[in-house]
């Protein structure tokens, strides 16, 4: 499955997601998906930024995965948004924002049913 595909798919799975975005292991932006009528918080800068905490996060986690399993997925929530950090296979991570105006259990299991199995395997 292509990058677009995946994007597609994950913005159609909620009307409450506003941004998702995939990046490399080394926090550069592969693809974006940005729902029409949303206005970023972030310029472009800062959204690289926040790309590169987001992989520096996940590779500090991962150094504990041998002692607590490998993470699924970290969200964190903010005043004005919502944010999942996801991996897809072992060379990309998957960021997602949406507001606070619901959908966070639906989307976070949505998700999962998405990426379980063999989904991410060429990734």
């Amino acid at each position: 499955m292509s990058f677009d595909k995946l994007l597609d798919n994950i913005m159609n799975t909620d009307h409450h997601i506003r941004y998702a975005t995939i990046c490399d292991m080394e926090g550069n932006e592969i693809r974006t998906e940005m729902r029409k009528d949303v206005t970023p918080l972030l310029n472009d800068s800062e959204t690289k930024e926040t790309l590169r905490y987001a992989v520096n996060a996940w590779k500090t986690r991962s150094k504990f995965a041998p002692k607590i399993g490998k993470g699924k997925y970290v969200l964190a929530v903010y005043e004005k948004l919502r944010r999942l950090t996801m991996p897809v296979g072992e060379k990309y991570l998957l960021l997602i924002t949406w507001g606070t105006d619901g959908g966070t259990t639906d989307i976070i299991e949505r998700l999962q049913n998405m990426f379980s199995g063999d989904y991410t395997r060429n990734w």
